[in-house]
């Protein structure tokens, strides 16, 4: 009897704590759904992760960590992030107070996009396996950045998927974004259900993400129905010369005396410091939902000569002005 009695007050102990355990997920899904007045919204690859420092990333309202690539059957690997990387991800979040959004895609992690989103049922599964995935990994959103849909059934497979997945993650709070190319009319039914748009304002030709370029791109996607309030503007931490090789931003400045108002380096055009804050003084300006990085991990150790930095302090003075 006293055997019966203790199983049966163990069940229904392991019963409370599971719900326990998908309350709060749910609350800090909630929490983490109200976005920032101004958003610093920060890619973080995971061949950086690490490297990185918390406090290097402080300020960071919303992490995107890059970037898992999508099987075109719909199903997601066995361990789609290493169980050590996961674990780094949440202490992040908690040192730094950020939201944190898995992405799916990017350059060379796009090619099973076409497949998977070219029927209902593998987009189905794909993204009942997603959300699930990053509901018990306290991930808060879906960051899509499919570079790029060739045809117009792929783009309207694409816009399928993101409204799918929109729909799928509404009930648990869950923020879903999409990285657009500048010149990529993703439109109206997209700029509608997504909560935030990343353009990348950058990979123009030589120089290759100046001020003007930039503003251009952030008028033509609200020309095209992205409501302003949605749309971050990019900026690039690297830089790209007239033959289009990279370097980052901290090999570009290293060993260097810098001028925070000249964006060439050696050949190389980059967004110095008086760019990157007038680049946030403008998206401030504009009421943009705020400003999007390309990636965290490129920044400067310099203290001087920080980025990130930059961008932080010249949105507080935004937020301290209003």
């Amino acid at each position: 009897m006293i055997e019966k009695t203790n199983s049966r007050f163990i069940i229904r102990l392991l019963f409370i704590l599971s719900l326990l355990s998908v309350a709060l997920i749910s609350v800090d899904l909630q929490a983490q759904k109200e976005t920032s007045k101004f958003a610093i919204i920060g890619y973080l690859p995971d061949y950086q992760l690490n490297s990185i420092k918390p406090d290097a990333i402080s300020g960071v309202t919303d992490l995107i960590y890059f970037g898992l690539v999508p099987n075109k059957n719909g199903r997601l690997a066995e361990s789609p992030i290493p169980r050590a990387a996961l674990i780094k991800l949440q202490s992040i979040k908690q040192q730094t107070h950020c939201r944190v959004l898995l992405s799916v895609g990017g350059w060379d992690r796009s090619n099973g996009f076409a497949e998977l989103t070219s029927s209902a049922v593998t987009r189905q599964l794909f993204i009942r396996n997603l959300v699930q995935y990053c509901r018990q990994n306290r991930f808060h959103g879906i960051d899509y950045d499919w570079e790029h849909p060739k045809t117009q059934i792929e783009l309207s497979n694409y816009v399928k998927l993101i409204t799918e997945t929109s729909i799928a993650c509404d009930p648990y709070s869950m923020t879903v974004t999409v990285a657009q190319a500048a010149w990529q009319n993703l439109g109206k039914d997209v700029y509608q259900v997504v909560d935030r748009v990343h353009l990348m304002t950058y990979d123009h030709d030589f120089p290759q993400a100046t001020y003007d370029k930039s503003t251009k791109d952030i008028e033509r996607v609200i020309d095209w129905g992205c409501p302003s309030e949605k749309l971050a503007m990019g900026i690039p931490f690297y830089g790209r010369n007239k033959y289009r090789n990279t370097l980052t931003y901290a090999e570009i400045t290293e060993n260097q005396l810098v001028d925070s108002a000249k964006d060439v380096i050696a050949g190389f055009a980059f967004n110095g410091q008086a760019t990157v804050a007038k680049k946030v003084r403008y998206a401030a300006e504009q009421k943009l939902a705020g400003v999007m990085i390309w990636e965290l991990g490129q920044d400067s150790s310099r203290s001087e000569l920080g980025l990130l930095e930059t961008i932080k302090r010249h949105a507080e003075a935004t937020a301290t002005v209003k």
